[in-house]
């Protein structure tokens, strides 16, 4: 074996929790077969007064055996077991570890009164960045994803997209790519352009790449916000620009998807008008706050009839309460309706 994939190997068991001395030591152990605690001492370049406590640490680890006899013998175990086991409480300790301190963690993100959104913009300037912030914010997601996206992206997306959905997220994804149907998300609309990649969960935070339509020659920058002007912009612009003016290839509401919790009216109106169509009777519950007073509003009903129209800006429920009465439920930023909806729950 060459020097240099000594080298590789050493770098690798370091990355496993090993120290210099004990991967020299393993790597040692592994060649000879048996060895005394002097042999591997000569062998690995160890000075002898450290060997014990590094043979004790491999043996510790699970790596290697010791005799009980004089001079004591070392042997190493089956490579590809023994990392194993060394692997599976590596990811237990993680686990842990993370459990203990996520909590505690998470108080000190949000402080005494909740974290405030100041408004920055932060850049992302690799690509790496770009997905680990994407993977980060659709984590976040709870009721709504609108996502736009390339072909080649799909790759590394596509898991995470299918978790949302069994969690019962409502992704609205949209590609510019001509890509088979996504049938694990809600809808699957195609725009035949060079457009912008956003993501946006539940109208909280953002994350826009404005030039990943060849990952072979341009880098990708991109940027995250919590900015609520730029949230409200680029809704606007991915529901109007990119979802009315593209072409749907697979919608599930009404096939596969029969209750789903939205936060974007006209998607929940779209739900709403489909499960109609195919004879299905709809209750809509609704949250958010009366626009003349501002108090909290929680109401639920039949949904009695919807508008969206796209040229005049109107989007509106019109639902009937149990105590039959008539009230207009409108978007985000309503005035001319009754309440204006923050989340918006469809039932079949």
């Amino acid at each position: 074996m060459f020097d240099k994939d000594i080298e590789e190997i050493i770098m690798r068991l370091r990355s496993l929790g090993l120290t210099l001395y004990e991967a020299k030591a393993y790597i040692a152990i592994l060649k000879k077969g048996v060895m005394t605690s002097t042999e591997v001492a000569k062998e690995a370049g160890i000075p002898q007064p450290r060997v014990y406590d590094v043979l004790k640490s491999l043996e510790e680890k699970g790596l290697i055996l010791v005799s009980k006899g004089r001079p004591r013998l070392y042997r190493a175990e089956n490579p590809r077991a023994s990392l194993k086991r060394l692997i599976d409480r590596i990811k237990e300790r993680i686990i842990e570890d993370y459990e203990k301190s996520v909590g505690v963690l998470e108080r000190i993100y949000l402080g005494e009164h909740g974290r405030k959104d100041i408004g920055e913009i932060w850049k992302l300037d690799t690509e790496q960045k770009i997905y680990d912030k994407i993977h980060n914010i659709l984590d976040d997601a709870e009721h709504e994803l609108l996502i736009s996206a390339y072909n080649h992206m799909m790759g590394r997306l596509k898991n995470q997209l299918k978790k949302l959905s069994r969690r019962g997220v409502s992704v609205c994804l949209i590609t510019y790519d001509v890509i088979n149907p996504q049938t694990y998300v809600d809808e699957h609309r195609i725009r035949e352009t060079h457009g912008i990649v956003i993501a946006i969960p539940d109208r909280k935070e953002l994350v826009f790449v404005t030039n990943w339509f060849d990952p072979s020659k341009l880098v990708p920058i991109g940027f995250y916000t919590q900015n609520t002007h730029l949230l409200k912009l680029f809704t606007e612009y991915f529901l109007h620009n990119l979802r009315d003016l593209s072409k749907p290839i697979y919608i599930g509401f009404g096939e596969s998807v029969f209750i789903r919790r939205f936060v974007n009216l006209n998607r929940a109106i779209d739900m709403i008008n489909m499960l109609k169509r195919r004879g299905r009777k709809v209750h809509v519950k609704v949250k958010g706050k009366y626009v003349n007073s501002g108090k909290e509003a929680i109401v639920e009903g039949e949904p009695v009839g919807t508008k969206y129209d796209l040229y005049a800006g109107i989007a509106r429920i019109i639902l009937r309460t149990g105590d039959n009465k008539l009230m207009t439920i409108g978007g985000w930023g309503a005035f001319l309706e009754d309440i204006e909806a923050e989340l918006v729950e469809v039932i079949s």
